[in-house]
């Protein structure tokens, strides 16, 4: 089934407020990859706003793989295209699905259900151009950027079958702030639905 379904991380600054905490959301359909996991590849392009040697390619096939034993990685030229099997993370292409406060994307509704089975069948993960990102190899640091470990971190998140948290401080949570990284680094929430997914 092909659906253009795709969820988004926003850029909004999160203000000191007080939120309820809930439990991970799971896409609805409940989905997994076929074989409990999946290797997610990183178009080599890279994005022109990262400073480091492979313009934050290697940093994000990387720090994709915190998803332990679900998500693997691997760099290739190869492009996205939607629908062939294959999940890619392009960090040089909003997909024409990824605009305004949208720092990037990914289209979620490639599955099939098979009796009561869904198996996601693909799963790409587009960037918006109009904003710059820096990775955590960049010897200036940060400053006004969206760190691409967290970014992708998240978004390879909707790869898997998860869907936005109301957990702040969570991966899936839907927003950042400029330089922060917290979303590089999963949180019990996260775990929690990684593994009601796939153990």
């Amino acid at each position: 089934m092909k659906k253009n379904i795709a969820l988004a991380f926003a850029a909004l600054i999160v203000l000191g407020t007080a939120l309820p905490s809930y439990a991970y959301v799971l896409l609805s359909p409940r989905r997994t990859w076929a074989g409990g996991s999946v290797t997610v590849l990183v178009n080599t392009a890279g994005n022109k706003t990262i400073a480091d040697s492979s313009k934050g390619v290697a940093n994000t096939a990387n720090a994709i793989t915190d998803w332990t034993g679900v998500v693997s990685s691997g760099t290739t030229s190869g492009s996205a295209v939607r629908g062939d099997g294959v999940p890619y993370i392009m960090l040089n292409n909003n997909g024409k699905i990824c605009n305004g406060s949208c720092l990037a994307a990914t289209l979620t509704g490639y599955y099939q259900t098979v009796g009561s089975t869904t198996t996601i069948t693909d799963a790409d993960v587009y960037t918006n151009q109009r904003y710059s990102f820096v990775s955590t190899s960049e010897a200036d640091g940060c400053s006004g950027e969206f760190y691409i470990e967290g970014i992708m971190v998240h978004e390879v998140g909707h790869v898997i079958g998860i869907g936005h948290s109301n957990v702040a401080g969570s991966t899936m949570y839907p927003s950042v702030s400029y330089c922060d990284n917290g979303p590089a680094s999963l949180a019990t929430d996260d775990t929690a639905a990684m593994n009601d997914l796939y153990k």
